[in-house]
């Protein structure tokens, strides 16, 4: 029998905070049950102003990268973080102790033939400055963040030093995050977030049945893609709620799965992406049932990169970026305050499938032979704008929206 792989391989990027000394003139549910809600709502801010761009981006690793800031936090500042980040009650060690638990739940060591999923954090510290000496232990104890001081005054050095470590945590996916002039002399620290992520589908695409079809970008505007193609039994639903087709598509030796959400209209995107704001994702996967399924998933790539300092603060984060902002459990020497002057995140995105010819039985799916389909079959054919997401029940790890070819 002729052996088959299909591979699906996504790589998600990376999150960097940069803070600045401040220039002289210048509460929650359970966490653990209520992470997924800081996902669905920075969803509902960057999606809307993204609409006619292919947007990939990691819930998971935002969230990590603000958490980093938030062990160093106090106060107002603190407190906003803490809402926002749905972090959670108690005192700042309990709170970040429970979040690398959180992580270490997340990024557990891969099983055989299972996902490749990995995350990294490392602190970039001005040379002149100290880590506080408790910042420094929970940070490294819970959410295994190396400090490494640099000298920002020579810039494009310190630049190469970051990007150089990303390049290696992203198996060189992610490249050039920091851009000539990202950092000087007034730059207090840079953390760093990185996420890696490969795996196999379940269930397998076809690679010999993948074919040009159309794509339809809006009523006007139309495009020929590799469309692939398999029929299987997924988790499937017709959801009149959100005019839309749901489904949710399991990655192999794994708890991940690619969830899709299809706007019944060509041109539903926009009212699709309202209906989901502060939607956590858990509920609409409630509502999904088995159900054998013609699936037609175009192959897509995505490279996005983009400023998170707006979106954060209609989320509610505006002390962090102000100068009132308080880190004062960052840094034991100081001197002045410090702030957030930047955060940006960089994604690489590749949905594809890479393997060999088909056994028999799947050719003999191929065929499409009507005398042998289930009466109850459904279609699920992703030939216009859709959302989509990457996730586990207890976080979404990336997430997105394909609207163009």
């Amino acid at each position: 029998m002729v052996s088959l792989v299909i591979r699906t391989a996504l790589f998600i990027g990376i999150l960097s905070c940069v803070l600045h000394y401040i220039a002289a003139e210048t509460i929650a549910p359970s966490a653990k049950a209520s992470r997924n809600l800081f996902a669905a709502n920075l969803f509902s801010v960057v999606a809307p102003e993204h609409l006619s761009t292919n947007v990939v981006y990691s819930p998971a690793s935002i969230q990590t990268c603000l958490a980093l800031g938030f062990a160093g936090a106090d106060g107002e500042t603190a407190e906003e973080m803490r809402k926002v980040l749905y972090l959670g009650e108690g005192d700042k060690r309990q709170v970040v102790q429970n979040y690398g638990e959180f992580l270490g739940e997340l990024f557990k060591t891969p099983k055989a033939n299972g996902p490749i999923l990995k995350m990294a954090n490392r602190l970039y510290v001005n040379e002149n400055l100290k880590i506080a000496e408790e910042y420094n232990k929970i940070t490294t104890e819970y959410l295994d963040a190396k400090a490494e001081n640099v000298d920002f005054r020579n810039s494009q050095e310190a630049i190469n030093k970051i990007n150089t470590w990303v390049e290696e945590q992203t198996e060189k996916k992610i490249e050039n995050l920091m851009q000539p002039g990202s950092v000087d002399g007034g730059t207090s620290a840079m953390l760093v977030n990185a996420i890696y992520f490969k795996t196999k589908w379940l269930k397998s695409f076809i690679d010999f049945a993948t074919r040009k079809q159309e794509f339809k970008m809006d009523n006007k505007h139309k495009v020929q893609v590799d469309m692939m193609y398999q029929d299987a039994e997924f988790q499937y639903g017709e959801l009149p709620e959100y005019e839309a087709k749901v489904l949710e598509m399991p990655y192999e030796n794994s708890d991940l799965s690619m969830m899709i959400i299809l706007p019944n209209d060509v041109e539903g995107l926009a009212k699709l992406e309202e209906r989901l704001k502060g939607v956590d994702l858990n509920e609409i996967s409630s509502k999904l049932r088995t159900n054998d399924a013609d699936v037609f998933l175009p192959k897509f790539h995505i490279e996005f990169d983009f400023d998170l300092k707006e979106p954060l603060q209609k989320m509610g984060l505006n002390s962090m970026f102000s100068n009132s902002a308080n880190f004062n459990y960052l840094f034991s020497n100081a001197g002045a305050p410090q702030r957030v002057s930047d955060v940006k995140h960089k994604a690489f995105l590749d949905v594809n499938e890479d393997g060999s010819e088909a056994a028999a039985a799947s050719y003999v799916k191929l065929l499409f032979n009507s005398d042998f389909r289930n009466p109850d079959q459904k279609t699920f054919k992703a030939d216009h704008p859709f959302v989509f997401a990457i996730r586990s029940k207890t976080a979404v790890y990336f997430a997105g929206h394909v609207t163009k070819f």
